[in-house]
């Protein structure tokens, strides 16, 4: 049995998740912190990595590959029991994470779950551990096994890339205040997100997608809203899979998760596309629109670094890397964007130092009025 190394899906514009190194231990903890888009600080628990050190939510992406024999060793190092339910999968009983029918990890142990990724899909995994407060709390991931030959089923369609979105929700008034939660059946969520992420948030889970080949959307929920994606006409959306196996590939344009579910859409855009779709958040019991979010989609031909021209030279950046301040020897109009596409400068540069020092790590894309494109690095 060889014991795999969980990694993390890196995508064009998109990364979930953190590639760790073998054997890769997953641990629970109630101590986190996770921030909203205006700022807020919210405490969750969840999972993370032990090489990390710290919990996400949602927690790591767990990738497979199909035929993989798993072992996943989990570590509970938080003050009540936890396990891990793989949602979807085919396990066995005792590896399933329900406490009644398997086991607690209880606080300060270990153990490891074993089984084989019998079936390409798309999966969940949450703590089964007074399920509706610890998944709301944050305790739930997604399970992705795919296929070494790019098809997302044995004669299925061959894809460009993967690209998950889980979608969750949760009330503010129970993480702030898990103790006194009320009934779970008049919990009203009013956080709305996609990959742990909501409004502006989401810029950076904007997808690059190629004409050549299909983007596989491998789409789940973990909320406790009914999440309704529409898609327009020119993303050519299809509709492949549903829990983990295919069905009849259908064209559509819009689809409802109900929680627990997982699908696998497949679009393929035009050239030039440059557009994306909503994900409304439904309320279950009076069907009432709580919240739309946007996921952006483009085709790379738009990507910065593929607007290039001949007509003006580049700009050449020093210091290069940069750590606080960068600037150019000829005085000229400019913009610079992150390598998620984002636009961070346009303006005039050139006597005048462009400062950076509060600019994540990166590469960032300039290019000058008319011309070429040119690259620099911040460092700090």
């Amino acid at each position: 049995m060889k014991v795999l190394c969980v990694t993390c899906l890196t995508f064009l514009g998109i990364s979930f998740g953190h590639a760790q190194l073998s054997p890769p231990v997953l641990f629970s903890e109630m101590n986190g912190i996770h921030f909203l888009e205006d700022g807020t600080a919210l405490p969750i628990w969840g999972y993370g990595w032990t090489t990390d050190g710290f919990i996400t939510l949602p927690g790591p992406l767990l990738h497979y590959q199909e035929g993989d024999d798993v072992v996943l060793a989990f570590h509970n190092p938080s003050p009540e029991s936890h396990t891990i339910h793989l949602h979807g999968l085919d396990v066995d009983q005792a590896n399933d994470g329900v406490p009644s029918t398997s086991f607690y990890v209880a606080s300060g142990e270990s153990t490891t779950y074993e089984f084989v990724a019998t079936h390409p899909g798309t999966f969940l995994y949450h703590c089964h551990v007074t399920t509706t407060l610890h998944l709301t709390m944050g305790m739930y991931g997604m399970v992705l096994v795919t296929r070494s030959d790019g098809a997302i089923f044995e004669n299925g369609p061959v894809v460009n890339q993967d690209v998950p979105l889980l979608f969750s929700d949760l009330e503010m008034a129970t993480n702030l205040d898990p103790v006194g939660s009320f009934p779970f059946h008049d919990m009203r969520p009013d956080v709305f997100m996609v990959n742990g992420k909501s409004g502006s948030q989401l810029e950076e889970e904007l997808i690059w997608t190629s004409p050549e080949a299909p983007t596989a959307l491998r789409l789940a929920s973990a909320a406790y809203s009914r999440i309704r994606c529409s898609f327009p006409s020119e993303l050519n959306a299809q509709l492949w899979m549903s829990d983990g196996r295919a069905v009849p590939a259908e064209a559509i344009d819009s689809l409802d998760i109900y929680p627990g579910e997982r699908f696998t859409v497949l679009i393929q855009p035009d050239e030039g596309y440059d557009g994306g779709f909503h994900a409304e958040f439904l309320h279950m019991i009076d069907d009432q629109l709580e919240s739309t979010q946007w996921v952006q989609v483009k085709d790379n031909s738009l990507h910065p670094s593929n607007l290039i021209s001949l007509q003006e030279p580049s700009v050449d950046w020093y210091p290069n890397p940069a750590s606080d301040f960068i600037q150019t020897e000829v005085e000229r109009n400019c913009k610079v964007w992150d390598s998620w596409g984002r636009l961070m400068f346009d303006g005039l540069i050139g006597a005048d130092r462009l400062d950076v020092s509060t600019w994540p790590d990166g590469v960032y894309t300039s290019r000058a009025a008319g011309g070429k494109v040119s690259r620099f690095v911040v460092s700090h």
